[in-house]
């Protein structure tokens, strides 16, 4: 798969993310708590390594060095669930998966948009499914930033978003795993989703085929295979603070 084909640190038979990426000599797996978004995103199920990434409408997308796995989550056949839209599906199916239903909250401009409202007490996985299709087609990408706060790079956790809010399409990415060494340097590991809407991806570093998958935690530019993010760029969901 592009450049990192055969890396040592992708192991082809693991299933989750954890499984799937070993750490770099010398790093380790920086600690999560069990029921926590960070530990969520870290045991990801992924699709068989050397799977495609599929369009929402079934056409597969090329992978030229972009990304090294598939997230293992079905999308809707609409042209819907593009970058913010993945975030949003990642911290929401989290939080269904904990039956934390009162905290699927979105906004669009000032309008509240709440899961437990939509659903009036029915919480089936198709009631779930309408709502996020509602969610995503209702937010924008300044309405979604609008649900986070800033962050110190110093103080990253998994779970964190480096998103920007530009014209006419912004654009957002999430850290899914990070590791640290003795001296306190970290190396994430990061995920999308793209335009047109397309399936989660795990991505490649294509600047540093050493460490690919990984990114290096550093001041500055953070450039992805799709997009030119700076690390002041980095978010949290603001109920998350203390997670």
């Amino acid at each position: 798969m592009g450049l990192v084909e055969g890396s040592p640190l992708i192991n082809d038979y693991g299933k989750t993310v954890l499984e799937r990426f070993d750490a770099p000599l010398g790093y380790n797996r920086v600690s999560v708590s069990t029921h926590t978004f960070g530990n969520y995103l870290r045991t990801l199920m992924l699709k068989p390594e050397g799977s495609l990434v599929q369009f929402y409408n079934g056409k597969t997308k090329p992978n030229n060095n972009v990304y090294v796995s598939v997230v293992d989550m079905p999308i809707s056949d609409k042209n819907i669930q593009n970058s913010t839209d993945s975030v949003m599906r990642l911290i929401s199916e989290y939080l269904y998966k904990m039956e934390s239903y009162e905290k699927i909250v979105f906004h669009a401009d000032k309008e509240k948009l709440s899961f437990t409202e939509f659903a009036k007490e029915d919480y089936s996985r198709q009631k779930f499914d309408q709502y996020l299709e509602y969610v995503m087609e209702k937010v924008s990408t300044p309405s979604f930033c609008s649900d986070l706060k800033p962050v110190k790079l110093d103080d990253i956790k998994v779970g964190d978003i480096f998103v920007q809010n530009t014209q006419p399409n912004g654009h957002a990415v999430i850290v899914v795993d990070m590791v640290e060494n003795a001296k306190g340097d970290k190396l994430f590991l990061l995920a999308q989703g793209f335009q047109p809407a397309q399936e989660i991806q795990i991505l490649a570093n294509p600047n540093r085929d050493d460490i690919s998958p990984w990114y290096q935690l550093k001041e500055g530019e953070l450039l992805t295979p799709e997009w030119r993010f700076m690390t002041s760029d980095l978010m949290r969901f603001k109920f998350l603070q203390d997670d």
